[in-house]
């Protein structure tokens, strides 16, 4: 069974952009949780991950944003072809490679998002890159059992993603680019920008990345 969540700020926004999609893809026996929060995103995904970390036959948990589109009908036939290797942890539909911050757009791009503002894109799919963005993460059951958002070192609605996958690469695990095509309804801009850089600040002091 592959489950879907996405932590919801505007219903509204998920009605219009996350649902049709979800309509498009979503198999018989998925699980679609609608997380709410105004504090910290970190802590609602971490209530999914524990929530289908016990659930039974789980093939993945498919993290995504209220205003991403998931534009491929089989959907589902392609997650399970990129975690068909036990050594993927996390796949998305766009990263990078070297990153050093949570501005990984400024790394080498891999993979293809269409967004409002254009379309980012790099390196073909299917690639290894050191994180995803998180408009779309796919987590394997390894990853969904072992892997938690650092609720205690970040707050708010930054970082989850590129912790996420650095954790997932410090244990030894990959994370890749996959042929996932999206959406992203996006507003663009950091949304707060101090809150950005003070979760920018704490992800380079954990993982001891240069400024």
């Amino acid at each position: 069974m592959i489950a879907f969540a996405a932590c919801v700020g505007t219903p509204a926004k998920l009605a219009a952009y996350a649902a049709p999609g979800l309509q498009r893809v979503m198999e018989p026996d998925s699980a679609f949780a609608e997380l709410t929060t105004d504090r910290s995103i970190h802590e609602a995904y971490n209530e999914a991950l524990e929530h289908f970390a016990v659930v039974d036959g789980l093939e993945a948990l498919v993290l995504l944003h209220e205003d991403t589109e998931l534009l491929d009908a089989d959907f589902c036939a392609r997650v399970r072809a990129v975690l068909r290797d036990p050594s993927v942890a996390i796949a998305g539909a766009v990263g990078a490679r070297g990153v050093t911050s949570l501005r990984w757009w400024e790394g080498g791009i891999a993979g293809r998002a269409a967004e409002t503002r254009g379309v980012v894109a790099g390196a073909p799919a299917p690639s290894d890159v050191d994180c995803v963005d998180g408009l779309l993460m796919v987590l394997s059951p390894w990853a969904v059992a072992h892997l938690r958002c650092d609720a205690e070192r970040f707050t708010g609605f930054h970082a989850y993603d590129a912790d996420l996958c650095f954790a997932a690469r410090a244990a030894g695990r990959r994370v890749v680019v996959a042929d996932l095509n999206v959406f992203h309804h996006t507003k663009g801009g950091y949304g707060d920008e101090a809150a950005f850089a003070a979760a920018d600040a704490a992800f380079r002091r954990k993982y001891a990345l240069a400024a």
